[in-house]
């Protein structure tokens, strides 16, 4: 091992505080792959698991859907399951972001909600990172620069039979959490206009100012307004 990835190993792994390490997945989420066929987490047991949560309009996942799909590529043969899971409704949505975005990891569904819920899911893209046994020992969140080494790194360090140190989340800060009813998969309409850099400059603007009214009128500019959640 390098001294670089060691050193990641150290200072990067991040896992759940100790009141939550070794968490199970919820066994009565009902997830479905994007044919309606019903999928089990509990399949993978035995796998180091990358579970993303994502959404259509979230900017950060059009660039962590490729290097996930990187990483499940490097270390598939070790053990590496990657799934990317949308709580969104809308089909046309969905098919439109993978047909720009395509990836090889397994997509899959839970319309109802429940897993963002039972997740505590503030953010997009929020990624959980599950051992051998299916329990949560990482979660990052908001897709910040530099994360998906990071996540790299945890993942090495589960695919060689160690654990994760016990320190911090990678969490978006106090100020986005979602405080209001809008949840975090929901933020469609409000988030979309400031996400879109289409059109000429007059036209961003004009979007802009919309959105910059919703996020006033839904909750103080932080993810309870409609923003993405991500840092």
């Amino acid at each position: 091992m390098n001294r670089s990835v060691s050193r990641l190993l150290i200072l990067a792994a991040i896992s759940l505080p100790l009141s939550a390490r070794s968490a199970e997945i919820p066994r009565n989420m009902r997830l479905e792959t994007t044919n309606g066929n019903r999928f089990s987490l509990e399949s993978l047991k035995g796998n180091v698991v990358i579970l993303d949560f994502w959404a259509s309009w979230c900017v950060p996942c059009r660039t962590s859907f490729p290097a996930l799909d990187a990483l499940q590529t490097k270390y598939a043969s070790r053990g590496l399951k990657v799934l990317g899971l949308t709580l969104e409704t809308r089909d046309d949505a969905i098919i439109a972001f993978l047909e720009k975005v395509p990836v090889g990891f397994t997509i899959l569904r839970d319309p109802t909600g429940y897993a963002g819920e039972m997740l505590n899911v503030v953010a997009m893209p929020t990624t959980f990172l599950l051992d051998t046994q299916g329990r949560v020992v990482a979660r990052f969140e908001g897709g910040d620069a530099g994360v998906h080494a990071k996540i790299e790194a945890a993942v090495v360090t589960l695919l060689a039979g160690g654990s994760l140190p016990g320190s911090a989340d990678i969490r978006v800060s106090s100020s986005r959490q979602a405080t209001g009813s809008v949840r975090a998969w929901q933020r469609t309409y409000l988030a979309d206009p400031i996400m879109n850099l289409d059109g000429d400059a007059l036209t961003r603007i004009l979007r802009e100012h919309v959105h910059m009214s919703k996020e006033g009128s839904a909750g103080d500019g932080g993810a309870s307004g409609g923003g993405c959640g991500c840092n």
